[in-house]
This record gives structure tokens, C-alpha cells and sequence, in this order.
């Protein structure tokens, strides 16, 4: 079974492989985790299928902060029913706060696309990828949420299927309600969300815009990482959205310039310039292929 959590430090795993977590789920790997995590690999006795276990690591059960993200990405993904987006099956409190999320056959896009296997994937593929995401995140904001962390770590790929992933960022949102958010992924973040500004729709078409312009640029960013000063003066690493973007056809020449407007429309700094919505962007892909 393919690993899709980078395990950090396995001496910090504190539930045993064969014990039982709780009636229904039996450990059978560690696959992982974070500095706040644990991931197992479990075999669902009610399922009848292998899960995959995010459990709070027991330094922060005391964290009500930490604790609440990871309740909170369970009721949410308990929300959501959609092909290209990871299913919840549940959110427990005892014998350890943890949620119990689908098992997903393959590999984030990081693994599959750019560990020296690209040539294996043509410009259609690429685009399949772009239109599925497109499709998952408009089915998240219809129910309203956004994602908020879209970066090809968090999302799934296997046999030309996509699934988006990781919705421990997510927020409930509306148009009429507005938010402001600094948390993401270094490199993905609209400069709304770096610069905590208002969210909008907008701003996962972002971090959808880059991942695709990664995907046909074999893993470039479009946007270079700089140093910058932060109110106190302290020195903060963030996207220079200001920075001269390579168009992706002067990076491969298999990509259309009718592609090439989209990708820059999508990753377009200013939000007011960038598609408004994911199937804006997928109504636009689509005439442009």
C-alpha cells in the first residue's frame, strides 16, 4: 500500500501497530503524521474497508486550538460527498480525539508528477487534473466552505482520478459574510491571504492557478519566494507577487497560448483580475482546449 503522509518521526508514535484503537478499527501501519498528528492505516470492522486515522498526538490533547482544527476538518469532510474530494467517516473525542478519513489508492501530485516521472504525462492529463480540481472546489464552495490550502500536496492522484484533500484550513464562508485568513502553504498563498485581506472565491482559484501552472511547467513556481519585513521588522519568507512570471509555452513549448491565458488569469495577483469563481476558470480552460 502506497504512503501518502510523509512520516516525520516515527519514535513519536504512540499507538501500537495490531492494537486496536477502538471497537471497530485495528492498527496496521503508521503511515505518517506531523508535529501535531499522528496517521495510521486502520482496518474498519463496520466499513468493512482499510481507513486512514488522523489522531491528536498526546502533547496537544491539552490544545483545545489544535484539537479544534482537527474536529473541525472531520465535521467537515463529513459534509462533503463528492467524487474528487476525500470522504469523512467520523469524528471521535475518546479513547483519543481523532477523525477517520477514506484511503486513497496513489500519490499527491508532488510524487507523481515531478519525481522524474513528467514525461509520462501529456498536456491532456494535465488538464483532466486542472478540471476535476476545478470541479471539486466549486462543489466545496457551493456548500460553503473555502479550501484555502489547494497545493498539489494536497491533492490525490491515481489512473487519471483526482481527489483534493486536507481540509484543515478550511473555513465556512459566504460572499456576504467577509473573512480575512493569513494561514496557507508558502507559495500557493494569494496575496489576500498573505497580506490578510478579504477572502473570496477567488482565492482558491489561486492556489488551483499555481498547481496547474506547476504542472506544465515541471514544478516551477510562477511567483519567486523573497524575504520580506513584516510590520515588527521581522524578516518573513512570502511570494513576491510583484516578480516577472514566465508565461508556462516559454517554459514548454506543448502548451498552447490560448492555455497560457488562463494559467495567468487564474494566478493574477489582483483579485479583482483573477477568475471569480472555479467554474469560471473551467469554462474558460474548457474553450481554450
Amino acid at each position: 500500500m502506497r504512503k501518502i503522509y510523509k512520516t516525520k518521526n516515527l519514535s513519536r508514535t504512540h499507538i501500537k501497530i495490531g492494537s486496536r484503537i477502538d471497537n471497530d478499527l485495528t492498527v496496521i501501519d503508521h503511515i505518517g503524521g506531523t508535529r501535531k498528528v499522528d496517521v495510521y492505516l486502520c482496518r474498519s470492522k463496520s466499513l468493512k474497508r482499510i481507513v486512514v486515522c488522523k489522531v491528536l498526538l498526546p502533547d496537544h490533547r491539552i490544545s483545545s486550538t489544535i484539537g479544534d482544527a482537527l474536529i473541525k476538518e472531520g465535521q467537515i469532510l463529513q459534509q462533503l460527498r463528492h467524487p474528487n474530494i476525500i470522504e469523512g467517516y467520523g469524528v471521535y473525542l475518546e479513547p483519543y480525539t481523532r477523525i477517520v478519513i477514506e484511503y486513497l489508492e496513489g500519490q499527491n501530485l508532488n510524487n507523481t508528477f515531478f519525481e522524474g516521472n513528467y514525461s509520462a504525462f501529456s498536456i491532456d492529463d494535465i488538464v483532466g487534473v486542472a478540471l476535476q480540481l476545478s470541479d471539486a472546489l466549486s462543489y466545496t464552495h457551493q456548500q460553503g466552505f473555502l479550501h484555502l490550502d489547494v497545493n498539489p500536496s494536497n491533492i490525490i492522484y491515481c489512473d487519471g482520478n483526482v481527489k483534493l484533500l486536507d481540509f484543515g484550513l478550511a473555513q465556512k464562508f459566504s460572499s456576504n459574510d467577509p473573512l480575512k485568513h493569513r494561514s496557507g502553504t508558502l507559495g500557493y498563498m494569494a496575496p489576500e491571504q498573505t497580506f490578510k485581506k478579504h477572502l473570496a472565491y477567488a482565492t482558491d482559484v489561486f492556489g488551483m492557478g499555481v498547481t496547474f501552472y506547476q504542472l506544465l511547467t515541471e514544478g516551477k513556481l510562477p511567483f519567486e519566494i523573497v524575504k520580506h519585513p513584516d510590520k515588527k521588522g521581522m524578516l518573513k519568507r512570502q511570494s513576491d507577487y510583484e516578480s516577472l512570471v514566465q508565461i508556462p509555452s516559454k517554459l514548454n513549448p506543448d502548451v498552447s497560448h490560448s492555455i497560457d491565458m488562463v494559467v495567468m488569469k487564474a494566478i493574477c495577483p489582483d483579485i479583482q483580475e483573477r477568475f471569480q469563481s472555479p467554474a469560471e476558470f473551467k469554462e474558460a480552460l474548457k474553450s481554450a482546449i
